[in-house]
């Protein structure tokens, strides 16, 4: 599953959102899923707040699932992405621990087709 990111970042140190990004995107994969993160998405610096937003909402949209990092509510950009996510009927986790794991190997009796019973 693509698992898009949404956490505040204007009026945030450029280092703590990219340190928060590092560790959402570690834990999302260490869970079996692709981590979309906005920094990577747009990452120009001297692009308008309206160009970011647009290609955030247009990555959100391209997702199956959307994290909702601490102080969330706090953020325009993030409340934005929050209704996009709602409209369009995105799985929305509001902590990164109710992202399940996915079995990426099956064990070794459903690989081997033994039944458990």
């Amino acid at each position: 599953m693509k698992v898009y990111i949404s956490l505040p970042i204007t009026g945030h140190g450029i280092e703590e959102v990219e340190a928060t990004c590092i560790h959402a995107s570690g834990v999302i994969q260490a869970k079996g899923h692709t981590p979309v993160s906005p920094l990577d998405i747009s990452p120009d610096p001297d692009a308008t707040y309206a160009r970011h937003m647009g290609n955030d909402i247009e990555a959100l949209l391209q997702c199956d699932a959307v994290l909702f990092m601490p102080g969330w509510r706090e953020s325009k950009g993030c409340r934005l992405e929050n209704a996009a996510a709602e409209i369009y009927d995105k799985q929305i986790f509001y902590s990164i621990d109710r992202i399940p794991n996915i079995d990426i190997c099956p064990p070794p009796a459903a690989r081997l087709g033994v039944s458990k019973s």
